[in-house]
C-alpha cells in the first residue's frame, strides 16, 4: 500500500513468528496469527488496521483454513470494514480487497460445486450440459459458497448488457458471485420448461442464492434506465446478499480463539501463573472484540432480506426521465392519486381484477410525501401578512419551479423549463384583505394541482 507505515526494516524481525503484532507511530496495526497442528499449520490469518485522517479505521481481515471446503480445498475468508473512531465520521463501503483479484488472477479460485470461482463470465452453450447448469443456477443448486447472477438473452448472442459490460460485471464480482450468461432466447424457452417458469428471461438479470434459487430480478424499466444503472444495481444487490449469507471458514476472532486455546492446552504444564493469566486476558479481549463485531453487524444490518422482489418505491429514475419535481416526492404522490382516482371509476370502465389489485397496492403502500404537507404549510404562512405576501410568495414559488418574468403593477411568475403543466401565477403588489389572501392561496394550490393529492 502506498501510504502504509507499519512495514519497515525494523519490523522484519518481528514478522517471523506464530503470533505477530506490529504497530507504527501513525496507529497502523498489523496482526498475524498461526494455528499449529500435528501436521503443520492448519490455519493462518492476518488483520490490518489502517487509520485515516477523518476519524475512521479501514480494517481488512483474512483467514486461510486448510481443507475447509469440498474435496479438501483450502478456504480463504476475507472481511473488510470501515469503523468510526470519532463521533460523526462518515462511513463508506470498503472496496473489494486487491488480494481477491490477485488470488483469482493466479488461478487459485477453487471450485464452488458446479462452478469455478473466477472473475470471468460463464458463457453457456445451447446443449444439454448448458441447460442442466442453467437449471441448477436458477434453482440455487449450482453453488454453495457464492450467489449467481444469471443474465438472460434477448436474442441470439444478444443481451441487455454488451459483452464488455458483462465481462466488467464478472470482473467486479469476482470472488463475490458467479456470472452466468445464457446463449439465446430458444435456450431461455427450454429453461422455462425445466424450471417451471422460475427462470429469468427476456433480458432480465436474475440474482440466485445458494439453496434458494432466484431471489430477485433486475430489468430495464421506470426504475432502471440503461445498462450502466442495471449493472450498478446488481453489484449493490450482490454485495448485500453475500453479506447476509451464512459464513463458512473462520474469521479473525475465531482464529484467535482457537489459537489461544490450543496454546494454553499445549503449554499448560510449562506456563507460569502470570503467563496463564495473560492468556486468559487475551482470550477475554478476543471475545470482547467478537461481541463488538456482532453489535456492529446488528446496528448496520438491513431491516429486510434482499430475497424479495418487493422493494421500496423510488422516484429517482422517474425524475430523470420525466423532469424535475415541484417538491420532493411529487411524482410518487401523483401516481398514488392517479391510482386512487382510477379505482373510484373501476366499475364504470370495466377495470380487470389484476389492475385493481396493483393499483390498490400502490395506494396502500405509497405514503403521501411529507414534502407535500410542508409546501401547503409554507403557502399558508406566506399568505398571512398582507404587507409581505408578494415578497414571501415570490421567494417561495422560486423554490418550487417558478421564476419572475415581469414586475409592473403585478408580479408575474412563470414555470421554468421542464415544469410542464404549470400555469403562470400573478401576484398583486398591493395588500389584500384576509379573504383575498385565502383565495390567492387556494388559487396557487389549484395551479400546483395539490389540493387532492393528500386525500
Amino acid at each position: 500500500m502506498q501510504h502504509q507505515t507499519v512495514l519497515s526494516s525494523k519490523s522484519e524481525a518481528e514478522l517471523d513468528g506464530a503470533n505477530v503484532h506490529v504497530r507504527s507511530d501513525t496507529g497502523e496495526e498489523l496482526r498475524m496469527r498461526e494455528l499449529q497442528s500435528s501436521d503443520g499449520w492448519s490455519a493462518v490469518g492476518v488483520r490490518h488496521d489502517f487509520p485515516d485522517h477523518v476519524g475512521r479505521i479501514w480494517r481488512t481481515e483474512c483467514v486461510l483454513k486448510r481443507a475447509a471446503a469440498e474435496g479438501g480445498q483450502d478456504l480463504v475468508r476475507l472481511k473488510t470494514q470501515c469503523i468510526a473512531t470519532t463521533p460523526g465520521a462518515r462511513l463508506d463501503t470498503p472496496r473489494k480487497p486487491y488480494l481477491i483479484k490477485a488470488l483469482l488472477k493466479n488461478g487459485w479460485g477453487g471450485k464452488d460445486l458446479q462452478l469455478a470461482v473466477s472473475d470471468q463470465p460463464v458463457w453457456l452453450e445451447n446443449n444439454d450440459e448448458g441447460l442442466l447448469l442453467a437449471k441448477a443456477a436458477t434453482l440455487g443448486a449450482a453453488t454453495k459458497w457464492l450467489p449467481t447472477v444469471y443474465i438472460s438473452a434477448t436474442g441470439a448472442s444478444s443481451w441487455v448488457l454488451s459483452q464488455p459490460e458483462i465481462e466488467k460485471l464478472a470482473y467486479d464480482l469476482g470472488g463475490i458471485a458467479h456470472v452466468v450468461v445464457e446463449p439465446d432466447r430458444a435456450f431461455s424457452f427450454d429453461l422455462r420448461e425445466e424450471t417451471e417458469a422460475s427462470n429469468a428471461y427476456g433480458g432480465t438479470l436474475g440474482l440466485s442464492a445458494p439453496g434458494q434459487g432466484v431471489v430477485r430480478r433486475y430489468y430495464l424499466g421506470w426504475q432502471i434506465q440503461d445498462g450502466g444503472e442495471l449493472a450498478a444495481a446488481v453489484r449493490i444487490a450482490v454485495s448485500n446478499l453475500r453479506s447476509q449469507m451464512p459464513t463458512f471458514g473462520w474469521d479473525w476472532t475465531e482464529l484467535q480463539e482457537q489459537a489461544l486455546r490450543a496454546h494454553r492446552e499445549r503449554e499448560r504444564s510449562r506456563l507460569t501463573v502470570a503467563e496463564s493469566e495473560q492468556l486468559y486476558l487475551e482470550e477475554i479481549e478476543n471475545l470482547q472484540d467478537k461481541i463488538r463485531t456482532l453489535e456492529q453487524q446488528l446496528s448496520v444490518g438491513p431491516a429486510e432480506s434482499v430475497g424479495t422482489d418487493e422493494g421500496e418505491f423510488s422516484t429517482d429514475n422517474l425524475v430523470r426521465r420525466i423532469g424535475p419535481e415541484v417538491y420532493s416526492g411529487e411524482i410518487s404522490d401523483r401516481l398514488r392519486f392517479a391510482a386512487r382516482t382510477t379505482l373510484l371509476v373501476s366499475d364504470q370502465i370495466g377495470l380487470d381484477g389484476r389492475s385493481r389489485a396493483i393499483l390498490q397496492r400502490i395506494v396502500d403502500r405509497l405514503p403521501v410525501s411529507p414534502a407535500l404537507a410542508e409546501l401547503t404549510q409554507d403557502l399558508a404562512r406566506a399568505t398571512k401578512d398582507p404587507k409581505r405576501v408578494a415578497s414571501e410568495l415570490t421567494a417561495l414559488l422560486r423554490r418550487h419551479g417558478y421564476s419572475e418574468k415581469s414586475d409592473n403593477k403585478h408580479i408575474r411568475l412563470e414555470a421554468e423549463r421542464d415544469y410542464d403543466g404549470l400555469e403562470s401565477i400573478t401576484l398583486p403588489k398591493t395588500p389584500s384583505d384576509n379573504r383575498g389572501l385565502k383565495n390567492l392561496r387556494k388559487q396557487i394550490e389549484r395551479t400546483f394541482g395539490i389540493t387532492k393529492l393528500a386525500e
